[in-house]
């Protein structure tokens, strides 16, 4: 590719380290947070030559499930043979995360994060690019904005076959949608979440997140009742094609497409989590798609095989079988919902000893609602950041919600506050030898029960 020749290339002797560049990001992202409008991402890339223009980019939206999917779809085609890049926010074990190059090493799908090295080279390149930017009259690119033009910038560099990009937030107005022609859309599920930024309702979050449709692109979706008609009305706009993914003899019989059978999309298999089985028909039917236009093969058995040794950390994921330890990033209503009934469905009859730690600004108090009845105890940590909940105020709120459903429930758990992660498993697994342990919450607290695990 003629893009990193000439002007694009970075000059010797001028190159951040490493650690420069993570304090340059940081920086920005702890002065500037978000910002909604394409104006700057658009000017970004443009200065650095449009590289979301070389790339054949699947690109998914949704509340909840993007990272499973994506993980999914990116295995699968790893698993054919394609060099994958993935988008990914946000993170659960470091900063580098965030872009990944996915490529089959001998008989096994590896997932590479990018090296420090590159990361300090695309974030040179772009530092001076905003820095001009600014001289000319723009605003400052918010860290999502640069990051996603660094995504594109090394799965350039990567000469990937297809790009796989999460949205950040929405769809509209999110700084992946300068995306103009993607090879796929996909739509995991829709619910109430970050609704100061999107709507009050289903429908108004739904309406920013088909915002990527764009014209006569092919359009793959989970069926939701809520929102199904409205995706239509957006794909029949826009003269995108649009198939639904379905579980054949689940709860969804009911819109079947076809018959089962592995050619129709439908995901018969077994997974951990009951949600898991919807984002591994989503991403099957997805990749099924793109046969059909001719795009990329993946067998049957490659497909199968991708997705039986699939491990997307964080989501309803055993960290640890002895003593027992099930991380979740559930982090609204809708996700602990799902937790609830598929803790339900693996472990019929059992209660748990819950680890919980939310941002101030999601709906806790449903969150707690649907995990209480489960509950033998609940243990409150702290988040970080601006929108960190203290482990304090939300013992308080489990307090306040057990004594308000006393007679609902089947027995007094009680709340625990803990001054950290390691604190917490600490008691867990001393008072609690024979219970199972779920940590949940916040995607941004289970680093930490990786690393207690790596440790002991």
């Amino acid at each position: 590719m003629a893009f990193f020749a000439g002007k694009f290339a970075v000059r010797r002797g001028w190159l951040l380290d490493y650690k420069e560049a993570l304090r340059y990001i940081q920086n920005i992202q702890e002065r500037l947070g978000s910002d909604y409008s394409l104006k700057e991402v658009t000017e970004l890339s443009r200065r650095l030559g449009r590289p979301e223009r070389n790339l054949k980019i699947i690109h998914i939206a949704g509340t909840n499930g993007k990272g499973s999917v994506g993980s999914y779809i990116s295995n699968m085609l790893a698993q054919a043979g394609y060099t994958v890049g993935r988008y990914v926010s946000p993170t659960v074990f470091g900063y580098r995360e965030r872009v990944q190059k996915v490529v089959k090493v001998s008989v096994q799908v590896e997932s590479e994060w990018m090296a420090q090295e590159e990361m300090a080279e695309a974030l040179t390149l772009l530092k001076e690019a905003c820095e001009k930017m600014c001289q000319d009259g723009f605003l400052q690119p918010t860290a999502f904005e640069i990051e996603t033009i660094m995504a594109f910038w090394l799965f350039n560099k990567w000469r990937v076959d297809v790009a796989v990009v999460e949205t950040g937030l929405g769809g509209r107005l999110d700084a992946t949608n300068i995306i103009e022609h993607p090879l796929l859309c996909v739509f995991t599920s829709i619910s109430r979440d970050h609704m100061q930024f999107l709507g009050n309702t289903i429908e108004e979050i739904a309406a920013e997140k088909y915002g990527i449709i764009k014209e006569g692109t092919t359009v793959v979706s989970c069926y939701q009742e809520e929102c199904h008609r409205l995706l239509e009305e957006c794909c029949k706009e826009k003269n995108a094609s649009l198939s639904y993914a379905c579980l054949y003899g689940g709860e969804n019989g009911n819109i079947q497409e076809v018959e089962p059978s592995a050619a129709s999309g439908v995901c018969k298999r077994d997974f951990q989590g009951s949600y898991q089985k919807e984002n591994a028909a989503l991403a099957e039917k997805a990749v099924l798609q793109m046969q059909e236009m001719g795009e990329f093969f993946v067998s049957e058995i490659q497909r199968e095989e991708a997705l039986r040794f699939s491990r997307w950390r964080g989501r309803f994921d055993i960290v640890s079988e002895q003593p027992f330890v099930l991380a979740d990033g559930a982090h609204n209503e809708d996700a602990a919902k799902k937790l609830s009934l598929s803790l339900k469905s693996c472990f019929p009859g059992e209660k748990f000893c819950f680890i919980l730690g939310v941002f101030r600004d999601k709906e806790y108090e449903k969150m707690i609602g649907h995990l209480l009845p489960l509950a033998r105890q609940i243990y409150t940590v702290s988040t970080a950041g601006k929108r960190g909940l203290s482990a304090g105020e939300l013992w308080e709120c489990v307090q306040r919600m057990e004594k308000s459903q006393l007679g609902m429930l089947e027995r007094y758990c009680g709340a625990v506050c803990c001054s950290s992660i390691k604190e917490a498993l600490d008691a867990c697994i001393a008072r609690q030898s024979s219970v199972k342990t779920v940590v949940c919450g916040s995607l941004s607290i289970l680093g930490e029960v990786y690393c207690y695990f790596k440790e002991l």
